[in-house]
């Protein structure tokens, strides 16, 4: 049994969310294999196969765990993974009572500074001063009125709440900067860490729970999902927007071609130097990362999140929820259906159905001194 953990150089991240498995709990996968994509507060990470086994999950898809515990462990075979699980299920269940408790140094002195029982928090791995202090915000209450408000802007420009304050809520506002008919004059986040403080300039007024009443004191007058990987995520906000009659906008940046004919929906976000065809049709609340190019005739979904540098030929469809890595390539006639996961440097030459992964082999690269002339 063979642990695998997410490979990183960012000392500064404890913790990531899994953003996509590309490899099912259960199969067998050969080294060298995308397993995972998961998301720190600075990067996004492929996990891929160390070696050939079968593989079982430790982490659900849109979940967070820390860097510190392994994401999926790695059997020879089925069969040793299958006496695993029948181990597993005869264990005994832990006593309530006396909880195993992982902490980091700084942790048990941060939580015994602010009254947290450690113990209540089993389960989130190593336990970090982060997860410390979201239990404490957890328990305690928040004055609502201690929170900043929104920005006010002119009376002729669309006021825009962004839903998220990562890093894609500052490409967001990096598009609206330079527009004269809307403003990004709030930002809420569910991170209470977040909250009160500033984002490229905006402020975090709170958590997704304030929507409701802050659509209905009017202090907004739209809203823009700005999560840039999670189709999860982005799709049950469009839904907790549209239950509350809440309409989504759309940020486009400059530098990007719209050509004629394209019909578009609400709550996208088109990033620099994108492209949209002659004819195509897109839905709402889907994220275009930087240098995507979808040509002429084609057709995408709603919910739809991808990476830089995707390019698709004419006449191509794209389905709800779909998820694209960086540096895709689509042939003409294609077509991906609802669900569908693509590791970034694909080549599509073929339809893939709903609900399936298309996984790329990676080459290592090997880095070696230059060699000095004499």
């Amino acid at each position: 049994m063979k642990p695998i953990i997410v490979p990183t150089t960012d000392v500064n991240s404890e913790r990531a969310v899994l953003v996509a498995w590309f490899a099912a709990s259960g199969s067998l996968i050969e080294q060298g294999d995308l397993l995972a994509e998961v998301e720190t507060s600075k990067a996004v990470l492929e996990v891929v196969a160390p070696e050939a086994g079968a593989l079982l999950h430790l982490a659900a898809e849109g979940t967070e765990f820390s860097l510190a515990d392994p994401v999926a462990l790695l059997f020879p075979d089925l069969a040793a993974l299958e006496g695993h699980q029948a181990h597993q299920a005869q264990v005994p269940a832990p006593q309530a009572e006396a909880p195993a408790v992982h902490a980091s140094q700084k942790a048990v002195q941060r939580a015994a500074e602010l009254g947290v029982d450690l113990s209540a928090i089993v389960g989130a791995g190593l336990i970090t001063v982060k997860d410390v202090e979201e239990a404490a915000a957890k328990s305690s209450t928040i004055d609502e009125s201690a929170l900043p408000s929104p920005l006010t802007a002119a009376a002729d420009v669309q006021r825009v709440l962004l839903i998220g304050g990562g890093l894609g809520a500052t490409q967001v506002i990096d598009i609206l900067s330079g527009s004269t008919t809307q403003q990004a004059v709030a930002i809420v986040d569910d991170s209470r860490e977040k909250w009160g403080t500033l984002v490229a300039g905006v402020p975090v007024v709170g958590g997704s729970d304030r929507l409701g009443q802050l659509f209905a004191d009017k202090t907004f007058d739209a809203a823009i999902i700005a999560i840039s990987t999670s189709v999860a995520a982005r799709r049950k906000l469009r839904e907790k927007c549209q239950a509350l009659g809440i309409p989504l906008a759309n940020a486009i940046d400059p530098t990007a071609k719209i050509a004629t004919g394209v019909q578009m929906g609400q709550g996208n976000v088109i990033c620099a130097f994108c492209h949209l065809g002659t004819e195509v049709r897109i839905g709402d609340n889907n994220f275009l990362s930087a240098y995507n190019s979808f040509d002429h005739h084609s057709t995408l979904g709603t919910d739809i999140s991808t990476g830089p540098s995707c390019v698709s030929s004419g006449l191509v469809t794209i389905g709800d929820r779909v998820r694209l890595g960086t540096g895709i390539f689509i042939e003409p006639h294609v077509e991906l259906g609802d669900g569908v996961q693509v590791a970034s440097g694909a080549v599509i030459v073929r339809s893939v159905p709903a609900e399936h992964t298309v996984k790329t082999k990676l080459v290592t690269t090997v880095v070696v001194p230059q060699r000095r002339s004499a």
